[in-house]
């Protein structure tokens, strides 16, 4: 199926997860559009932590960057697996550089699933909904504007903040 197949494309290349999710939901309504994202998300989860495990850090630093990545391995001593499953509930954090930072750690197959698979489908449930109900109403497109501008402002003050750290750890 083209939906899922685009959602493990989302993996590798980077393309906004939330349009392909729009459209699952306009083609089969809520719950089958939900569904199909959730299902190509998986998989695509898993292309990412195999490609992280069996490429290695060599591979990981091109993809993302040894500061980033070490960053990841002290915060997920400290977390575990339970972080891992909160930040897969909190759509700010990167999904796809949570799979690949989750693949460079020693957190097996299952953890891996549950936290993932369960931590993701709240946030595309609450996204699907506020989308589906945005095309009905007034209220709907305020509300799903307001939750998206949430998502954006809470990502970009993440983002920030993790780069004014990184400028302030490099020059001290």
């Amino acid at each position: 199926m083209i939906s899922i197949s685009l959602m493990i494309l989302h993996s590798v290349v980077f393309i906004p997860s939330e349009i392909i999710l729009f459209a699952n939901v306009t083609l089969y309504g809520l719950w089958l559009g939900t569904l199909y994202t959730w299902i190509g998300a998986m998989l695509g989860a898993y292309l990412s932590f195999y490609l992280s495990k069996f490429l290695g850090r060599t591979f990981a630093v091109k993809m993302i960057s040894a500061q980033r990545i070490a960053r990841f391995d002290e915060w997920f001593q400290q977390k575990g697996v339970r972080g891992l499953f909160y930040m897969r509930l909190i759509p700010v954090f990167s999904f796809n550089l949570l799979n690949y930072g989750a693949g460079l750690t020693k957190i097996s197959f299952w953890q891996f699933t549950w936290t993932t698979g369960v931590g993701i489908l709240p946030p595309s449930l609450l996204m699907a909904w506020l989308y589906q109900h945005a095309m009905n109403s007034f209220l709907g497109i305020v509300l799903l504007s307001f939750f998206v501008a949430l998502l954006m402002i809470g990502s970009y003050s993440l983002k920030k903040r993790q780069n004014d750290k990184t400028f302030y750890k490099e020059k001290s």
